[in-house]
């Protein structure tokens, strides 16, 4: 019995540091913007601004196209003959070229941006948690030395986040008619590991980036730092999922009202701030998210002390 209550304590003491530990973490990203805030200024209306103009463009563009597809794959469902469904397909296959096409132009800058974000905001974090005053010619000459590392180590994030999405088909496939609770159950844990995943994935960039690591060994190092802040680094995770994803669903709305709005003008005057707000607030995200990310691994570090990365290797 009182080994049970002493397992309990240990738990909730556990969930109580936890909490302590998100909550320095946030309290600390919000210390250290103003250390860097002309840097940070900069980075947000010539980097992250443009890449937020850039994923809105993007909704209005593809909207309509998503929205024919839609259509046409009912339109299909419902053909008289197969003949009409086999042709209503095929217009819809179409459009989907078209759709891709569209994501493929945008991609390249998106990615380029966003690539040049993660080194300019990540590096001015890390100079400022350890105090040391940095220029902002300083932050720009180290895209060039360390641009290649997390190049590299996007791409096994990319092909890592994209094997793992086809796992809830997977899990629905194996499990026959499943209820609703079923469904629930597992649309939580596999959303819950995938929240994981992103945190772990997350921190091997900034490793990519303070580190000469790069690739599969970034992650090995990125994992083995989350020790004993596993649960922390969920949370955070989650929560700057959270804000940019009702940020991304609010600007959604947004194409959705314009594209269906019959009073243009009216539209613009009502909503025109509002989509201004969005754009900003979204450009605002990744440099935030960045910045909780990274003073999240120099505390990792802090906490393993003088352990050496070979260690860090070796200790799972």
């Amino acid at each position: 019995m009182s080994d049970r209550v002493s397992s309990i304590i240990v738990v909730s003491l556990n969930k109580q540091s936890s909490l302590f530990g998100c909550l320095k973490i946030l309290i600390e990203s919000l210390r250290i913007f103003p250390k860097n805030k002309h840097i940070y200024f900069l980075i947000l209306i010539f980097i992250t601004l443009p890449l937020s103009l850039l994923h809105f463009s993007q909704s209005l563009s593809s909207y309509p196209i998503k929205t024919r597809i839609l259509h046409l794959e009912y339109l299909a469902t419902r053909a008289a003959t197969r003949i009409e469904s086999l042709q209503v397909w095929r217009e819809s296959r179409e459009f989907a070229l078209s759709l891709f096409h569209l994501k493929l132009f945008y991609f390249l800058p998106t990615y380029f941006l966003s690539l040049i974000a993660a080194i300019t905001v990540i590096t001015s974090t890390a100079y400022a948690y350890n105090k040391t005053p940095i220029t902002i010619q300083f932050v720009f000459s180290t895209i060039k030395l360390t641009w290649l590392r997390p190049l590299l180590t996007s791409f096994y994030i990319y092909a890592i986040l994209l094997l793992y999405s086809i796992v809830p088909y997977m899990l629905l496939d194996v499990v026959r008619s499943p209820t609703p609770w079923l469904k629930l159950v597992i649309w939580v844990v596999v959303v819950s590991v995938e929240l994981y995943l992103i945190a772990v994935l997350g921190l091997s960039l900034v490793v990519s980036i303070m580190e000469m690591r790069s690739g599969w060994d970034a992650i090995q190092v990125g994992w083995c730092l989350m020790e004993g802040r596993r649960i922390c680094g969920w949370f955070l995770c989650g929560l700057m999922v959270v804000v940019t994803g009702v940020i991304g669903w609010r600007m959604e709305g947004l194409v959705v009202v314009r594209d269906d709005s019959v009073e243009e003008a009216k539209w613009m005057v009502m909503e025109g701030w509002e989509e201004a707000i969005l754009v900003g607030l979204y450009g605002l995200a990744p440099v935030w998210g960045f910045i909780v990310t990274t003073v999240f691994y120099c505390e990792c570090k802090k906490k393993h002390g003088g352990r050496s990365e070979e260690e860090l290797h070796q200790q799972d």
